[in-house]
């Protein structure tokens, strides 16, 4: 095997290298992954563009090899691996925490003060032909779910621990204010869940006809429907009892109270790059709304899997544009001009 490796690396805002660079070594406790498929999100645009908030905040620095959805196969374990083998197909969690703090003793390792996240701070990611990642921080997937699909589990476990927040019932009608691909994930995984009614919201009308062709039970077209009209006939005036907010908007943040019905619950997934938004907190106290913020992924992967693996959650079907890794700056322009095309791209390695 050769001792350097093709690579995408932004060295600063704006400016990508693709070119050779040193393999990376892996220790007694790491696996080594040739990389198959690359989810590429917005979270990669900000890196590009310098507007990521771990790196205004100096928590991360360039340069860095991006790329945080990913999967791949194993082709060398360390000494002291177990459970893993040459040739198996994996993923991997973003978050890779210590595992002896505080936070991780208490099984919340995505708020751990010593983390790396792949891809995004303190760790290089998978727009690379080989990336090594430790063992313990790695899933399993079968030959049932292709690689492409599989590279979509990241973002499907950010949506999956949003739905379990909520712990959404067959008695509750679901709002998902948001048709990306997070959006479009949450509302597959509510019907999993049993929800009574799942209600997408967004104004592009090719992210809401692929919501309908994947189960959702209605829509409401933003650019030609008034939200609060919409809501009330759709719930005959209930209005929604679990909310999700995928879309890091201010404004969609601040519609929600709109929305809810007595003693709902909302989860914020979406990041808003800063803004604040303004909440109406007499509502929220007085219609005793729980709201939730939810970071990353931990303790969800597993059931992702199993739910891909039974056909209950697609993603495939996401995927509109693909890639090379050398035509990545070709991929940021596309999402910069926000062309309406795009649901999720893929980088193919």
């Amino acid at each position: 095997m050769s001792a350097t490796m093709k690579a995408l690396r932004v060295m600063s805002p704006r400016q990508v290298n693709v070119g050779q660079v040193e393999r990376p070594q892996y220790g007694a406790d790491e696996v080594l992954i040739k990389v198959r498929h690359v989810g590429v999100c917005a979270t990669d645009l900000e890196i590009y563009q310098g507007e990521m908030v771990y790196y205004q905040t100096g928590q991360a620095s360039y340069p860095i090899i991006p790329g945080h959805e990913w999967s791949g196969e194993v082709v060398a374990t360390g000494s002291e691996v177990k459970g893993l083998a040459v040739g198996d197909r994996v993923v991997g969690e973003t978050t890779i925490s210590c595992g002896r703090c505080q936070q991780c003793m208490h099984g919340q390792y995505n708020l751990c003060p010593h983390r790396v996240e792949n891809g995004v701070m303190g760790k290089d990611g998978a727009c690379a032909e080989y990336m090594v990642y430790p063992a313990h921080a790695l899933h399993k997937f079968s030959a049932g779910i292709s690689y492409e699909e599989a590279a979509l589990i990241e973002p499907a476990a950010v949506a999956y621990r949003g739905v379990d927040k909520l712990k959404v019932t067959p008695a509750d009608t679901v709002a998902v204010l948001g048709a990306g691909p997070i959006g479009l994930l949450a509302a597959q995984i509510a019907q999993s869940f049993g929800a009574k009614k799942v209600v997408l919201i967004d104004m592009r009308k090719n992210r809401l006809e692929m919501g309908l062709s994947l189960g959702c039970d209605a829509v409401i077209d933003l650019s030609t429907e008034d939200l609060v009209e919409r809501a009330n006939e759709m719930t005959n005036g209930a209005m929604f009892d679990a909310i999700i907010e995928a879309t890091g908007h201010t404004k969609a943040v601040e519609n929600i109270t709109q929305m809810t019905a007595p003693g709902s619950r909302v989860v914020l997934l979406g990041l808003c790059g800063g803004r604040k938004a303004c909440l109406d907190v007499d509502h929220i106290v007085t219609h005793d709304v729980e709201m939730y913020g939810s970071l990353a992924s931990p303790g969800v992967w597993a059931d992702v899997i199993q739910l891909m693996e039974s056909g209950k959650l697609r993603t495939k079907d996401l995927i509109t544009h693909r890639f090379a890794l050398s035509e990545i700056e070709s991929a940021f322009k596309i999402m910069e001009d926000k062309d309406p095309s795009i649901v999720k791209m893929i980088l193919e390695l």
